[in-house]
């Protein structure tokens, strides 16, 4: 006797597993057992290849776990959560970095208020030794969910001088009134802190304090001269508060030959150059950032109005 796949439509296979998905057991082997027997009926619904994955990987089978997060992604290629739950497979078990990030990068330009994907990028980008781009993504999964204190607890961790990204976007920086002061306090404690100086000069430039602002950024980068972020938020101030256009330039001329690939440095050279009215030097610097970071829509979104 032989069987066969009865013949069924997908909007039928896929509310036939949304009801076995409400009473599946708690117990991985027999929940496996239940999806199986389901699958045996209805071979092509991506959700139960991708859960039959979940349970296969909890029960430490990643080859099968594998086989079926793949074929749930063949099956539906640009379904979230299985290319979310295949990149976190292909970053912890596979240790395939890249292909992790490829993945997450592309759904996050589908997806770019996602928690789970930003949280995903912001630990592999911790992981492979890149804290501020984690920062980045653990801050904005921050302001998602604000309350969530395994994040707060993260960005506590990675937490350091205030970024010329951060610096671009004062919305994610501290009350001011609650850094000014113990700011101020480790600065009377070592003068020569190079942080607190860099700190200080962002909360008065929040302030519309620049005068303040330019000593302390400028005391900063005293302290510390080789500093990059130091010397980036430093160029910045004198470029958008202080008219001296020429010593910012001179700035960034310097950075970007002692760090040729910072995203950062080149998306400056690349402003600069636009508002110079040097449009094919723009885009050689903002191709450049493109090319580093295909995923970088603010850079796409730039480009096309140079």
């Amino acid at each position: 006797m032989t069987t066969s796949v009865i013949p069924y439509n997908q909007y039928e296979a896929q509310n036939a597993y949304q009801r076995l998905r409400t009473c599946l057991s708690r117990e991985s082997a027999e929940a496996i057992a239940e999806i199986k027997t389901f699958l045996k009926m209805f071979p092509d619904v991506p959700l139960a290849h991708n859960d039959l994955g979940v349970l296969y990987h909890q029960s430490g089978n990643d080859l099968l776990a594998l086989a079926h997060y793949e074929k749930a992604n063949r099956l539906q290629p640009n379904n979230p959560t299985v290319i979310k739950n295949l990149a976190e497979f292909y970053f912890v078990v596979l240790g395939w970095t890249d292909d992790a990030i490829e993945m997450l990068t592309e759904l996050l330009n589908a997806w770019p208020n996602d928690f789970e994907i930003l949280t995903a990028l912001g630990n592999i980008s911790e992981t492979v030794g890149q804290p501020e781009e984690a920062r980045a993504f653990y801050r904005k999964a921050n302001q998602l969910e604000p309350g969530n204190a395994e994040v707060r607890e993260i960005l506590a961790r990675l937490d350091g001088p205030v970024s010329a990204a951060e610096y671009r976007q004062p919305a994610l920086l501290p009350q001011q009134d609650e850094e000014l002061a113990p700011l101020q306090q480790l600065l009377a404690q070592n003068p020569a802190s190079a942080l607190a100086h860099n700190n200080l000069g962002i909360v008065y430039s929040r302030r519309g304090e620049y005068d303040q602002a330019r000593f302390h950024h400028e005391q900063a980068v005293k302290c510390e001269p080789a500093n990059l972020m130091y010397r980036k938020n430093l160029a910045d101030l004198y470029y958008t508060a202080c008219g001296m256009i020429d010593e910012a330039v001179e700035i960034y001329t310097q950075l970007i030959k002692e760090y040729p690939n910072d995203v950062e440095v080149l998306t400056a050279l690349a402003i600069f150059s636009k508002e110079a009215k040097l449009p094919e030097q723009s885009r050689i610097f903002i191709n450049k950032v493109l090319a580093l970071q295909p995923w970088n829509t603010e850079a796409r979104t730039f480009l096309s109005g140079v």
